[in-house]
């Protein structure tokens, strides 16, 4: 298994506390403490382990926030609720700190929550840095992108191991207005929308989907088509990845987008380099064989299947290219000596015996030594990059290699240089941004659709790759998203996509589970059977695009109430493709 790191994961497992306010102010200067009643000044909480947190008297009528620690754990932390009724862009969060003997560290620290159950949506403390020792009183700060369907704001002041810290003067803002004052705006929830309104704007903003035939699947596509063949990256997803007519709708789209409009790029979520060795023995291999050693158990299914014929069928002839956007660990090594072979070097020989012998140690259970051998990898791969550079032999296709090799190992680094480290969607986004840099490429990405949202979904990670592209991109990335409400989809045991190069675990079918309230789902079911929301055209209609409701986002593994995600739909698709009752996908292999 690799290594995978969300900060904000290990304190999304506490209970927080509900905390009450007055009307118009936080008490975010501590100040509103007595201490003779109070542990702690009113509305602060504790987050973490140490039992010593309170309020202390720093000078007359000034009161500050103290963590000292204990042995109770790794850390404390002095914690404040803030009700997230506010729209803007960016949150920063400033505060001043003191401390005293502190050998881990001290810092500030903010998370916003969502209304899901995996309910971190942003995440940010200042552990990183590593601040230690003993200083005086100093301001900080830190901030945040503010997700459209936050709930709540937690803003605190962190203690590692050993030490004593006072935390005072905490200001939040957003978009540089104080919270204390700005203007509360209530949430708009499609329980509140008027149901009325929102049907009227689906039907003004929405065109027919016929699913009769190929044909007229192909005729109800054709705005579409023509609103996205000047794109330069178009992301079509999916609300589970076991759904057969899914998978029929993106075939249809993407041949069309590269029989008539130019697109020549493929990118699967899937293995990078198990996708190019899928290239590279395509003509020389049955089909099922490759799916079987290649592509995830989730993807080996007849409809892959079909494409992937296609795929080889027209390859030539069209000009278009497969890839994946995901880790491999596997296959990475026997892919970049394919490419460099015809390469007479005695040096780079060396270089790639020694990048070889370093994989081969790193399969092992000790985590200190595969923390060394996994930096070690990466330090091989440079030097191999460099190497070719100084002899004007990188190619293209080489450097392509090398800047995955360089994505799949590159947490070890953060983690050694106590950097931030990148997420599964980070990574993918850099991927094919790193594709889309050559000119001529036109990209079609086939994704979860919690992958290639617009904005951040939950956790800080999911939806980071959409957020990524379509903040360098901007209108050249087009997101379709596909979803549905009734039927059965296909699903697999192993969550861990990706710990291991056996690719055998068995597709199961099941009944999509009932919906109890209102879900996006079910209030675009009133709109028919199956249709295309353009959703620009329903936000003018609806005169908002801020709307948050419940939707099901399903990955590999079955389905569970931490499937549901409280969203903006409007917000995180430029287009959403509705099918009311659909069918799991057919495996290849039983």
């Amino acid at each position: 298994m690799r290594l995978t790191i969300n900060p904000a994961i290990f304190l999304a497992f506490f209970i927080l506390p509900l905390t009450v306010f007055s009307q118009d102010k936080y008490n975010l200067d501590f100040d509103d403490f007595n201490p003779k009643e109070q542990k702690m000044p009113t509305g602060w909480f504790k987050w973490g382990f140490f039992e010593n947190l309170s309020g202390e008297k720093i000078s007359d009528e000034n009161y500050a926030g103290k963590v000292v620690s204990d042995r109770n754990g790794k850390f404390g932390c002095i914690t404040y609720r803030i009700p997230a009724n506010y729209v803007g862009d960016t949150i920063k969060l400033s505060g001043r700190i003191k401390y005293e003997n502190v050998k881990d560290y001290v810092g500030l620290l903010m998370r916003i929550d969502g209304y899901s159950k995996k309910r971190s949506l942003a995440f940010k403390s200042m552990q990183s840095l590593k601040i230690r020792g003993t200083n005086d009183w100093k301001e900080y700060s830190i901030q945040l992108p503010y997700p459209k369907n936050a709930k709540a704001i937690y803003v605190g002041g962190i203690l590692g191991k050993k030490g004593v810290a006072w935390f005072d003067d905490f200001k939040v803002t957003i978009d540089g207005k104080d919270i204390q004052t700005l203007k509360e705006t209530e949430r708009l929830t499609l329980e509140k929308y008027d149901s009325g309104k929102l049907k009227s704007a689906l039907s003004k903003s929405s065109s027919q989907l016929d699913l009769s035939n190929e044909q007229t699947i192909r005729n109800s596509l054709d705005s579409l088509i023509e609103k996205v063949g000047d794109k330069k990256i178009v992301a079509i997803g999916e609300s589970t990845h076991g759904t057969s007519e899914f998978y029929h709708i993106r075939g249809i789209i993407t041949k069309r987008l590269v029989e008539e409009k130019g697109f020549n790029l493929v990118v699967l979520e899937s293995p990078y380099d198990d996708i190019e060795i899928l290239n590279r023995d395509l003509n020389t291999k049955p089909l099922d064989s490759l799916i079987r050693e290649h592509l995830f158990s989730i993807y080996q299914t007849q409809e892959m299947k079909s494409f992937l014929q296609w795929y080889k069928d027209n390859k030539s002839v069209n000009n278009i290219e497969f890839k994946g956007c995901d880790d491999s660990y596997w296959t990475f090594n026997e892919l970049l000596k394919d490419r460099v072979n015809p390469i007479n070097d005695d040096k780079l020989n060396i270089l790639l015996k020694n990048l070889e012998t370093n994989i081969l140690k790193s399969s092992t259970n000790n985590l200190k030594k595969e923390f060394k051998i996994s930096n070690s990898i990466y330090n091989d791969i440079l030097s191999i990059e460099n190497h070719l550079k100084s002899t004007n032999s990188l190619t293209m296709p080489i450097e392509e290699i090398l800047f995955n090799g360089k994505n799949t190992y590159i947490n070890y680094v953060s983690i050694k240089d106590k950097k931030p480290i990148q997420s599964r969607d980070e990574i993918m986004a850099d991927r094919i941004s790193f594709l889309a840099k050559e000119s001529d490429k036109k990209i079609i990405v086939w994704a979860h659709n919690a992958h290639i949202s617009n904005e951040i979904i939950t956790d800080n990670e999911i939806g980071i790759m959409g957020r990524d592209l379509k903040k360098e991109f901007g209108k050249n990335y087009y997101t379709i998203g596909l979803t549905t409400l009734n039927g059965n989809y296909s699903y697999m045991d192993e969550k861990f996509i990706n710990g291991d190069h056996n690719y055998t675990e068995k597709l199961k079918t099941v009944p999509f589970q009932p919906i109890e309230g209102l879900f996006w789902e079910n209030a675009l079911s009133e709109n028919g059977n199956s249709f295309i929301v353009d959703m620009s055209t329903l936000t003018n209609e609806l005169d908002t695009n801020k709307i948050i409701g419940p939707t099901k986002l399903i990955g590999y593994s079955k389905e569970s109430e931490k499937d549901i995600y409280f969203l903006p739909l409007t917000k995180d698709f430029d287009c959403l493709i509705f099918i009311k009752e659909t069918n799991a996908t057919t495996p290849i292999f039983e």
